[in-house]
């Protein structure tokens, strides 16, 4: 369990590193990386500083980007590095306010940090200084060591960040979000109650309706998936996100249908998480119901035999 550290919590003196974290993916682990470096070398605990909101829900709600991970969500891939804790800063006014010397002093006051890694064009303070030089000097003013993270690219040469990760969701390719993620994307949600149509042809479906409704759902289309019960269990599973053209019309409520492999339960009320493996193929109206049948067939394999 990662270590919340609270305000006015001065127990070690620390060196942070801050950002969204949003997915901690291949990127942010590099960061993470690089301040456990930094901590062996300076002394200081390592901590990661994240907020519980993204600035621009409050900024310009508007444009406020899907998220890829809740808090906790965040909070438990950050468990999973060297990292000793975790600063939660709520962004609201105060903190909009505040510039780049005032954020540092507090960190320095409140938190007992000593040091901060800031990642490759990372910035902060309503002041939003620009070139590095300015952070150094600004540092040096508020006690605050300012330590410059190296940009971090994919093996395989691409620019990795939460927004480019977005977009290869949003476009369905999950091969390569999952590759710069570092692990599969995942969406929790409630079963709840739809047409149950499925299983009038052999295929009975969970409608699964996001635990999170900021919460980014990939682009629509087919899925090999792996759900995961609330009791434990792990089943491989497709998953249908969209209208669903054979049997409503165009315009029907977007919709998350998963039909477990292998499962013959009543999970209605239950959460469910969906771990995606693999885009299978987009969605598609049918002429009939047997010729969806076969297709449904068709993709059960694909699942079943989609790599872990």
């Amino acid at each position: 369990m990662m270590k919340t550290i609270t305000k006015g919590d001065t127990s070690a003196a620390r060196i942070a590193a801050i950002g969204m974290f949003d997915g901690v993916h291949t990127g942010h682990r590099h960061l993470i990386a690089t301040l456990v470096d930094n901590s062996a070398a300076t002394g200081l605990s390592p901590v990661v500083v994240t907020f519980v909101n993204h600035p621009r829900d409050l900024l310009r709600p508007a444009e406020a980007p899907r998220s890829l991970t809740s808090p906790e969500e965040r909070s438990r891939h950050i468990a999973d590095t060297p990292v000793e804790g975790i600063i939660m800063l709520s962004f609201d006014d105060r903190l909009r306010q505040m510039s780049a010397f005032d954020f540092l002093t507090m960190l320095r006051d409140d938190y007992n940090v000593h040091a901060l890694v800031l990642g490759f064009n990372n910035h902060f303070g309503h002041n939003h200084p620009v070139e590095k030089s300015e952070y150094d000097a600004i540092g040096d003013r508020a006690g605050v060591k300012i330590i410059h993270a190296p940009e971090y690219r994919h093996p395989s040469g691409d620019k990795v960040s939460s927004s480019v990760i977005r977009r290869l969701l949003q476009n369905g390719d999950i091969t390569q979000a999952n590759l710069m993620l570092g692990y599969c994307y995942r969406l929790s949600g409630t079963v709840v109650h739809g047409k149950e149509l499925g299983r009038t042809i052999g295929f009975p479906t969970a409608n699964i309706l996001p635990a999170d409704p900021r919460r980014l759902v990939p682009a629509n289309g087919v899925y090999a998936v792996r759900a995961h019960l609330a009791n434990g269990e792990v089943y491989p599973a497709m998953v249908n996100i969209g209208h669903r053209p054979t049997v409503d019309s165009p315009d029907s409520p977007e919709s998350i249908e998963a039909h477990i492999i292998g499962f013959d339960g009543c999970i209605y009320g239950q959460t469910v998480e969906l771990e995606f493996l693999r885009f299978l193929r987009k969605e598609q109206r049918f002429e009939s119901l047997d010729a969806l049948r076969h297709q449904l067939a068709a993709d059960a394999q694909a699942a079943l035999t989609c790599p872990n």
